[in-house]
């Protein structure tokens, strides 16, 4: 996959599985904050989703995102 380059407001949306509670929800959230240049990260057990801001200008690959979240113990993929 490509790199991203953030514009003030990206969002990307990841699909996550394995979440099943919120306690998942803030560990995949705080794996997410943990890459530089994300912003923000709102994941939903129940959708089986996370929501990502990036900062703007930011170059994000989502390989790194993907990796964040397998780290915290769950799959992703974009």
């Amino acid at each position: 996959m490509i790199g991203l380059f953030g514009k003030k407001g990206t969002k990307i949306e990841l699909t996550v599985r394995g979440m099943t509670c919120g306690h998942c929800e803030m560990r995949v959230q705080k794996a997410l904050l943990g890459v530089a240049g994300v912003r923000d990260a709102k994941a939903s057990h129940e959708r089986g989703r996370v929501v990502i801001t990036l900062d703007p200008g930011a170059e994000v690959r989502i390989e790194d995102l993907v990796a964040a979240v397998q780290a915290a113990g769950y799959e992703a993929e974009a």
